[in-house]
């Protein structure tokens, strides 16, 4: 007796939901805000701004830190998140969507910063007259601040990249414990 059998296989191509990918970012714009109003309230209470030296001394280590470990937890939060609304346990496809949270929210952050920017230079045309007893900065004061802040900001962004990437595949590699109760296909495995 002789069986014919045809079996059709059929490979999925991966799609971005970019619904996740929109959810997950709002959901890392929140856990950064919580920790930089937590950050902003803990440097408040021990700052003096009466002491010249402490307002001469910039950006402390502390808030640099505190930055990158904002940047880092909420986009990786956010890229995990993103996975799990997408629902697919497709490991590659979530670091795929950690990268596409990532890239959402360092693209939202250059503009509103860039914007600010801006308003800034617009905003310095007009003579600022230093307090009493405050410090003026020299160019070489500013330079430095100026260097501490982009390496800051290139941390953040080197932190959150790799977390990000790291969050989507969590993500997606135990996206089976948010979605328990449903059944699903595994992605490219036939039927």
């Amino acid at each position: 007796m002789v069986v014919e059998s045809s079996a059709v296989v059929t490979q999925e191509h991966p799609v971005m939901r970019w619904g996740a990918v929109w959810a997950g970012w709002f959901v890392a714009t929140g856990i950064a805000a919580l920790l930089y109003a937590f950050g902003l309230a803990v440097g408040f209470s021990a700052f003096n701004p009466q002491s010249p030296e402490v307002v001469a001394r910039g950006v402390s280590g502390g808030a640099i830190t505190w930055m990158i470990l904002t940047w880092a937890a909420s986009l990786w939060l956010g890229a995990m998140f993103a996975t799990w609304f997408d629902g697919r346990n497709d490991t590659e496809m979530g670091v795929i969507r950690g990268l596409a949270v990532w890239g959402v929210a360092v693209t939202a952050t250059t503009l509103l910063v860039a914007s600010g920017l801006t308003h800034l230079t617009f905003a310095g045309a007009v003579a600022v007259v230093p307090a009493e007893g405050v410090p003026t900065l020299d160019a070489a004061s500013v330079a430095q601040y100026t260097s501490r802040i982009m390496w800051t900001a290139f941390g953040c962004a080197l932190a959150s990249l790799a977390t990000a990437a790291l969050g989507g595949w969590l993500g997606a590699h135990h996206v089976h414990r948010v979605y328990h109760l449903r059944t699903y296909a595994r992605h490219g495995v036939v039927r």
